[in-house]
């Protein structure tokens, strides 16, 4: 089995390694890499250093949301969570399949005693549903703002028809009526004993989960802190664009944010390397910026904000003391069965 599970990782290693090389490739093949990087010498550093900490701002603005999503859990300390975010952060920008998301299902699990079905509702579910939901607005606001139409009408409405969808479906398991004891249930007694048990141990807590997409003022509050933490971000890449000298008006970065953020939420390269350049340069070429100067500008935001993820993230490590038996230990929630 062990040998099995080493030839996987082989694989799974080799394939990554050929998908960098493979967009990596294409990079070099669509720009010259060289012209591309002699564009950092005429960056100015200031506007760099003040993106980055722009970024940081707009991850606690995240982290500000993310509380409100676990509003029935009081006194939860808003400076462990922006640190745990900050290391989820990290971890996802350096390993594939998103596994970051796992230390801000863990940690919190561990150090606040919240379930982990819980926490998994509003990392995976209820955030990705209101960030896509977020994009769709300020998507249209920055694509109608422009001169001539850089993106198919088509396209924006097949993405809000499939955000539209999930977004449906969880509210509506959010409406679940929930039996006060699974193990009485007429449903749930057709199922085996093991499974039953599963069952009232992950679901309640999930659908509590779900509260966001089901309490009106916890609605609207994630909502209304969702614009200015993605405006932020926005801002971020404005800073990039003056640092590098890209001539653009700041609607067209509602675009440029939104694409890069759509790029590394795929894990198809471990820090996105690669694909990231690509499809950014792409994206910054849409608007009529020279294909060197974009993938430059690629490049650099690529390079400067993973730099300062890893810094912040380690940082945070630092002052959470963080552990590894924090993120891999595994102790099974288990609700109090009734008393017969």
């Amino acid at each position: 089995m062990n040998v099995i599970r080493q030839a996987i990782r082989r694989r799974g290693l080799w394939f990554r390694l050929a998908f960098v090389s493979l967009f990596l490739g294409l990079l070099a093949w669509r720009v010259n890499l060289g012209e591309a990087l002699q564009t950092f010498a005429d960056v100015n550093y200031a506007w760099i250093a003040a993106a980055l900490l722009i970024f940081t701002l707009s991850k606690l603005i995240h982290t500000l949301r993310w509380r409100i999503f676990l509003g029935r859990i009081p006194g939860l300390p808003l400076s462990g969570l922006f640190g745990t975010f900050l290391i989820s952060n990290m971890i996802n920008n350096l390993m594939p399949v998103r596994a970051g998301d796992l230390v801000r299902i863990q940690v919190p699990a561990q150090r606040y005693n919240i379930p982990r079905a819980e926490l998994t509702a509003t990392v995976i579910v209820v955030e990705t549903l209101l960030d896509a939901a977020t994009f769709i607005p300020l998507l249209v606001i920055g694509l109608a703002l422009q001169d001539e139409p850089v993106v198919r009408a088509g396209i924006l409405w097949a993405f809000a028809a499939f955000v539209g969808v999930g977004l449906l479906a969880a509210v509506l398991a959010a409406r679940v009526k929930l039996p006060a004891d699974f193990w009485q249930a007429r449903w749930a007694s057709r199922l085996p004993r093991r499974l039953r048990d599963q069952a009232a141990t992950l679901i309640p807590p999930f659908v509590d989960g779900l509260a966001a997409l089901r309490d009106v003022r916890l609605a609207a509050q994630a909502i209304l802190i969702s614009f200015p933490a993605w405006l932020i971000e926005v801002v971020v890449f404005w800073l990039f664009g003056q640092a590098f000298g890209l001539d653009l008006p700041f609607s067209a970065y509602l675009v440029i944010m939104i694409g890069a953020n759509l790029i590394v939420s795929l894990p198809l390269t471990p820090t996105s390397i690669g694909v990231y350049e690509v499809a950014l340069q792409e994206v910054v070429a849409l608007f009529g910026v020279d294909r060197t100067l974009a993938a430059g500008y690629a490049i650099g935001t690529h390079v400067f904000i993973s730099i300062w993820i890893g810094l912040t993230g380690l940082l945070a490590i630092w002052m959470l003391k963080l552990r590894l038996e924090d993120v891999f230990y595994l102790r099974r929630d288990t609700p109090q069965r009734p008393a017969l």
